[in-house]
């Protein structure tokens, strides 16, 4: 299995928890497509979530909820991602 550094993975992500969550959601996708149609049938769909995220395949926003709330730094436990992979 390839090593991927953090700082690369941090260029995409803002940060470790984004970048977690991503990766969990990216990897949940993958996971319920049929082997075959995955970019790498082969690799484990966490390790492919997380070189997709790494190598800038993944688009996400991020979408607060009406109710906001947090603490105002970084992102609240009320806010969640929305991510798609880039057609390619």
């Amino acid at each position: 299995m390839r090593q991927l550094k953090k700082k690369n993975l941090l260029k995409y992500a803002t940060n470790e928890y984004l970048a977690a969550v991503l990766a969990a959601k990216v990897a949940r996708r993958l996971h319920a497509m049929d082997p075959e149609q995955r970019p790498k049938p082969e690799e484990k769909v966490t390790s492919l979530a997380l070189e997709l995220i790494n190598e800038g395949e993944v688009e996400f926003e991020i979408v607060n909820s009406e109710q906001g709330g947090g603490s105002g730094e970084g992102e609240s436990a009320d806010e969640k991602v929305e991510s798609e992979e880039k057609d390619g």
